[in-house]
């Protein structure tokens, strides 16, 4: 049964009321109690006192030598020092053998038993409740004065007995007995406050938040997005608390699950996109083999009839062949009018083409426009970890050959790859020899002042007129062993050309292995120590290769940190490790990936899923850089949705010199 809920101000209020009762209560209780112990304790010490000052008197006088109706004189005027006041005087028998019986006293000891058991020597208060009338029976003891007269007693018995009364009321209370009283009554009166109070907030309040707080930080810990917090509260704040962020990771749930969707699904034909088939090919077994199909000249419908009548032959074409395949395969969009086929089982060269003709048959339509497509299939009989790759060698040789389909072998590999790698293993080590190392600049535009403020550095090789990018020869350079020297020839060419410049800045790119490379990191650590504008400096962190050493990485980030650089990394987005690189590394920048850019105009999870980015990169105060804004649409999306700076060929091209701004690659 849901319980009422109460807001704090209400359970303050019942708080303070519950223990203002309870303060009254006790009050009243204690009130009592301490009047009760007063009347006993402070009236006893009261009556004493007073009885000794009437036995002193009275026995000074009697060494005088008066006598008994002398005394009564005495004890009538001593009546009148209390309002109240009543005394009376017994003797012992043996003062009435010396002295004479007193016949009304005598009558009145043999009536009183408190009076008896006084003559006995002991000291005797009563109080009566209903009168409020204090007595005390004092014995008077036999001192060394007294027998002189009291000849037949001796010292300590008892000579006669004292006989006081008087109203609760007049007792003569002491400054220190009060102050005493109010302390203790004070102390416990603050103890019984504390106790209530700690007791209701604990447990309305203190106990509850301890339970949000640990049910929070296991679900921090375990990172586990169906995780609810559930606690024991009808306190109204602490159940709004707790209802929003249940809401929070609900929401938090559907856009993740929304982005994992989109990392594994092609946007466009919904399809399982390359992410996913790289996990499938790790499943893969001996029966199974690959085919990657390429629609020839797709590039010219696209220009031809434009974007939105070649996405909708792509969809046709995967719902077609996912229809011919049906159980036999399963089949993924890689990039573009790229497909790759999984098939379950072994492919002979007569079956391929059997499968084209299929194809080639199926007619596409848009409105009244009707298409037939033409495809090129390289195949791979044995899924390995380089079936991909060999899989693009036998397409594009199959393109080369103007053939409809080649199947792979290592005759082909080697023709191909070893005149590639001879090539440019050359171009390479010629280019480091003669100094044609080059970086050019990449602008990128912050939204907020639609300026340019910042660059990334790129590497290329110029020779003469001819300039070459990185997809040229990169694999070139990391298969030969010179990927080093090209990052070190960045970092001192690049740190040398913004020397001067304190307005700009600059990011590098670094892979982990770069970072793994000691001399690298020397070179980078000693420009970044002479460097006196390092603050502009960004340390640009590409996904190579995925990083699960995040010890090293940490150390490495916080190393840049020191120099008031900072990290950014680069194509975040693509994939779920993305995720785990910003829970587990201090980052200060994300790059989009490209893919996600490019289609936030034309596909509505894209769009979403940026959106959710961007949002979730600034709650985490992180900067957002969308790279690939390739047209003034793109850039007002990404503007309204937040994104920090923007890049891509719209916002400016490569340049060999940002300061001279001329010669624009």
């Amino acid at each position: 049964m849901e319980k009422k809920l109460i807001s704090n101000k209400a359970l303050i209020f019942k708080i303070v009321s519950a223990i203002l009762i309870v303060s009254f209560i006790v009050l009243f209780i204690s009130t009592k109690y301490l009047k009760e112990t007063a009347i006993h304790n402070l009236a006893s010490d009261d009556a004493k006192k007073t009885a000794q000052l009437v036995f002193e008197t009275m026995n000074t006088r009697m060494q005088e030598g008066w006598g008994k109706d002398d005394l009564n004189k005495i004890i009538g005027r001593l009546e009148n020092i209390r309002e109240g006041m009543s005394i009376a005087s017994y003797r012992s028998e043996k003062v009435s053998t010396i002295f004479g019986v007193i016949e009304k006293d005598k009558k009145t000891v043999e009536n009183d038993i408190l009076i008896q058991k006084a003559m006995a020597g002991k000291e005797i208060l009563s109080v009566d409740n209903e009168t409020g009338m204090v007595r005390f029976l004092y014995p008077m003891h036999t001192s060394t004065e007294c027998k002189s007269c009291h000849i037949n007693t001796k010292e300590g018995d008892i000579n006669g007995v004292l006989d006081i009364s008087f109203p609760h009321n007049d007792i003569k209370i002491s400054l220190d007995n009060i102050t005493i009283y109010f302390i203790v009554f004070f102390i416990f009166f603050l103890v019984i406050f504390a106790i209530i109070f700690f007791f209701i907030i604990n447990k309305k309040m203190l106990i509850p938040m301890l339970s949000l707080t640990k049910d929070i930080e296991a679900i921090e810990k375990s990172k586990c997005l169906t995780q609810r917090v559930d606690i024991n509260t009808n306190i109204k704040e602490l159940r709004i608390l707790q209802n929003s962020f249940n809401k929070l990771l609900t929401s938090i749930k559907f856009y993740y699950d929304k982005l994992i969707e989109n990392i594994y699904i092609d946007t466009l034909t919904k399809l399982p996109n390359l992410t996913k088939l790289q996990e499938d090919i790790l499943k893969c077994n001996d029966t199974q083999s690959l085919l990657k199909i390429d629609i020839n000249s797709f590039g010219k419908i696209n220009r031809v009839y434009g974007i939105k009548v070649a996405d909708t032959i792509l969809q046709n074409f995967s719902s077609q062949v996912k229809k011919l395949l049906g159980e036999d395969g399963k089949i993924y969009r890689i990039y573009a009018a790229e497909f790759i086929i999984i098939y379950n089982g072994k492919l002979s060269k007569t079956d391929i083409k059997n499968y084209i003709k299929n194809f080639k048959k199926s007619i596409f339509k848009y409105k009244d426009i009707e298409f037939t497509l033409d495809i090129t299939v390289g195949y791979v009989n044995n899924i390995d970890d380089k079936v991909l790759e060999n899989a693009s060698i036998a397409l594009k040789s199959a393109k080369s050959q103007k053939k409809s389909i080649v199947i792979f072998n290592k005759d082909i590999e080697l023709k191909d790859e070893d005149n590639y790698h001879i090539k440019w293993s050359n171009i390479l080590n010629q280019s480091i020899k003669e100094d044609k190392v080059i970086p050019v600049f990449m602008p990128m535009k912050c939204t907020k002042t639609d300026k340019i403020v910042k660059y990334e550095c790129l590497i290329r090789i110029k020779d003469g007129d001819t300039i070459y990018t990185p997809d040229k020869f990169l694999d070139v350079a990391i298969a030969s062993g010179r990927y080093h020297t090209l990052t070190q020839i960045m970092i001192v060419k690049i740190f040398e050309y913004f020397k001067d410049i304190s307005n700009l800045k600059f990011s590098i790119n670094f892979s982990l292995s770069d970072i793994l490379d000691e001399e690298t990191m020397n070179i980078l650590f000693d420009n970044l120590e002479k460097y006196k504008y390092s603050h502009n400096v960004v340390i640009e962190l590409l996904e190579t290769e995925e990083i699960s050493d995040f010890k090293l990485l940490n150390k490495f980030i916080n190393k840049v940190k020191s120099y008031n650089a900072k990290i950014a990394i680069d194509d975040f987005g693509s994939g779920y490790s993305n995720f785990n690189y910003i829970l587990n590394m201090d980052i200060d920048i994300i790059k989009l990936d490209s893919s996600l850019v490019k289609n936030v105009f034309t596909d509505q999870n894209s769009a979403m899923v940026v959106a959710t980015l961007v949002s979730l990169a600034h709650e985490m105060k992180l900067e957002v850089v969308a790279e690939m804004v390739s047209n003034e649409k793109i850039e007002n999306i990404l503007t309204n949705y937040g994104v920090d700076y923007l890049q891509g060929f719209y916002i400016g091209k490569p340049q060999l010199d940002i300061l001279e701004e001329k010669d624009k690659l």
